[in-house]
């Protein structure tokens, strides 16, 4: 199997063509937003937790164990709760894509009995941001390496969950079907099924987000640092260096605050984590259509034909010019 990394640019405009083209999806059933939702309010909840451990630390409160505690357990347990919802997001997608207007419920009835399944995803998912935690400590050839492990597996579990949701396969029978279904993919797919999807997407798009906020963080620390509270006073410019100038409102009596850094930090961080929630769900409904097309060409829905036309390979040229919900 060939795996193809697309430019940045080219996962920009495929993350564009896609949010635009998943509306018409949705657009036929909103119970699909649902599962989004959920992984919204439990990487909220998550990051609240660790942040507010954070801040506590500063005010030396002891309840802020507890906390970082909840914040920790929280993020070990996201890798099952995050693929039973993707899980759930697949058939709600297939369901859908069939005809039929399924409710979450319905959905999570249809995969009660994948406990296995989730586990199994959630522990390589486990290894895999192990995996990427040690790319970023590794250089070299080394680094490519492990960058290439973690953006094959991220494609490879797009393709095993709607295997897993829509035939209830195990995974031995799920990577076989993997390799059957590349067999089956039509000419015009071929490309799509070695191109890891928008992988990167987030960062490219974090990036500037942080620079500014960073800039606007250190800006209001030093600004107005007096005035906020105390537990996260660094004291004045002066204490960091004797030599400092006066620099029109800054000068060595500013006194520097980091609530305003953290507050960044802490934002920053949690809309990382819901673009990265809209992102994944974007690719399982996509890769959900992508598997139903090939291998459940018959269920789909006839409205669904049309609407599909371009949207699987990324063609722009090729989508209906106007697609209305059934």
């Amino acid at each position: 199997m060939d795996f193809t990394k697309p430019d940045r640019k080219a996962r920009l405009a495929q993350l564009g063509f896609l949010v635009r083209h998943t509306f018409t999806i949705v657009g036929r059933n909103r119970a699909l937003l649902a599962p989004l939702f959920v992984m919204w309010i439990y990487a909220a909840v998550m990051i609240a937790l660790f942040f507010a451990g954070l801040f506590l630390i500063f005010y030396e409160n002891d309840n802020s164990t507890w906390f970082l505690l909840g914040g920790a357990v929280m993020f070990i347990y996201k890798f099952f709760f995050y693929n039973r919802a993707e899980l759930t997001l697949s058939r709600l997608t297939y369901g859908t894509a069939s005809g039929g207007t399924p409710t979450r419920r319905d959905a999570r009835r249809e995969i009660a009995g994948l406990r296995s399944q989730v586990r199994v995803l959630g522990l390589l998912d486990m290894a895999g941001a192990w995996v990427a935690s040690r790319k970023k400590k590794e250089g070299g050839l080394m680094a490519l390496l492990l960058g290439g492990i973690v953006e094959v597996w991220d494609l490879v579990n797009h393709f095993l969950l709607p295997a897993f949701a829509i035939d209830r396969l195990s995974l031995r029978n799920g990577i076989a079907e993997l390799k059957r279904l590349k067999d089956h993919v039509p000419e015009t797919l071929a490309g799509v099924f070695g191109i890891d999807i928008m992988a990167g997407v987030i960062g490219t798009l974090m990036a500037p987000i942080y620079t500014v906020g960073a800039i606007a963080g250190i800006a209001f620390g030093l600004l107005f640092g007096a005035h906020m509270p105390g537990a996260f006073s660094a004291g004045t410019l002066s204490e960091i260096s004797r030599d400092m100038p006066q620099l029109g409102p800054i000068g060595p009596d500013t006194v520097f605050n980091w609530l305003p850094v953290l507050t960044v930090v802490f934002l920053g961080v949690l809309l990382h984590a819901l673009m990265a929630r809209a992102v994944t769900a974007i690719k399982v409904v996509y890769f959900t259509l992508f598997y139903t097309r090939i291998m459940h060409a018959e269920d789909l829905a006839p409205g669904m034909r049309a609407d599909l036309e371009g949207y699987l390979d990324l063609d722009e040229r090729e989508m209906p010019s106007a697609s209305a919900p059934a």
